[in-house]
């Protein structure tokens, strides 16, 4: 009998437990997805109060691909410096590796973030257009800006200027492929320069390296109309440029320079003077030297006078 009680009070106990979490759930959920349903529910709002709406996503849709921009340069110069450490016959630093891997995935989640918000976008617009077609506050609108159009504002026209001007110049900074390919036949780079990559990940590379003399960084005059065209092809664009230096494996130990590390990264250097004289600037470039030590996990060149070079990549930003 005592053992009946137990098993009474227990089960009533639970009972109990289940019925408030129940209550409480239902509520929670209720209110969740009224929520949610209201945010989608055009009919609460006003024409301009979704017009609002969109333009608000618009910008945290820029804003977003903005940081996913700068978040894929930065990539790019990580994706660098790892194959440049393989290159060496080194082992990659996993924190170098979970830090690309990371960056990727936060790319990955603010695509998808923008995504969302672009179908937000289309979805408020439409509601927008379909409340003003064919009412009468629409009619009087479209009257009057018919008529605003007729007389001309001079700020409206210079308003309107100004963004067809700044249009422009976005477009112009756009990166295609196919564009930039055309404009480095135009110029006469197809035997320097190549392609690599593709989408908004677009980079140049040299392909005829820039090479040195013995113990020098004085590049001939001979590659002075390669940098000009270089420069010119460069300035529409939004770039970062690494010049890399390379020594052959003789030994240099002067005032001038210590080490071989010193004379690669002087011959970047150098490159980087010609290129910012022919209008670039010296703020998009990054200098890199191993000295004789790129070739420690490959086979030397048997021409001592390729491994003395500089070499040029450029990666495109948008």
């Amino acid at each position: 009998m005592t053992g009946s009680l137990l098993i009474c009070k227990a089960f009533r106990k639970y009972v109990l437990i289940f019925s408030a979490l129940f209550f409480l759930y239902v509520p929670v959920a209720w209110s969740a997805g009224y929520q949610e349903e209201k945010l989608l529910d055009t009919s609460a709002y006003s024409s301009d109060d979704l017009k609002k709406k969109a333009d608000d996503h618009k910008v945290e849709i820029q804003a977003l691909e903005a940081q996913i921009k700068d978040i894929e340069a930065d990539s790019d110069w990580m994706i660098l410096k790892i194959n440049q450490i393989q290159d060496s016959g080194r082992i990659a630093p996993a924190t170098l590796k979970t830090s690309l891997r990371y960056k990727e995935n936060k790319i990955k989640e603010l695509a998808k973030t923008k995504k969302r918000l672009e179908t937000l976008v289309r979805y408020y617009s439409a509601a927008e257009k379909s409340k003003q077609d064919g009412t009468f506050e629409n009619i009087v609108n479209k009257k009057i800006t018919d008529l605003e159009s007729k007389i001309g504002k001079p700020e409206k026209k210079e308003a309107a200027i100004k963004a067809k001007k700044i249009s422009s110049a976005k477009s112009s900074t756009a990166v295609s492929r196919t564009d930039l390919q055309a404009a480095i036949d135009r110029i006469g780079l197809r035997d320097w320069v190549e392609i690599v990559g593709s989408g908004t990940r677009l980079r140049v590379e040299t392909i005829l390296p820039i090479l040195f003399p013995t113990g020098s960084a004085v590049i001939a005059g001979e590659y002075n109309s390669f940098f000009q065209k270089l420069a010119e092809l460069l300035k529409p664009y939004n770039v970062k440029i690494l010049v890399k230096g390379y020594t052959d494996k003789i030994p240099i130990h002067n005032k001038t320079y210590p080490s071989n590390f010193e004379l690669g990264a002087n011959r970047a250097t150098n490159v980087i003077h010609l290129l910012v004289r022919y209008g670039l600037k010296p703020s998009i470039f990054k200098i890199e030297s191993t000295g004789e030590y790129r070739f420690a996990a490959k086979k030397p060149s048997t021409q001592k006078a390729f491994e003395r070079r500089a070499e040029i990549t450029v990666i495109f930003a948008g």
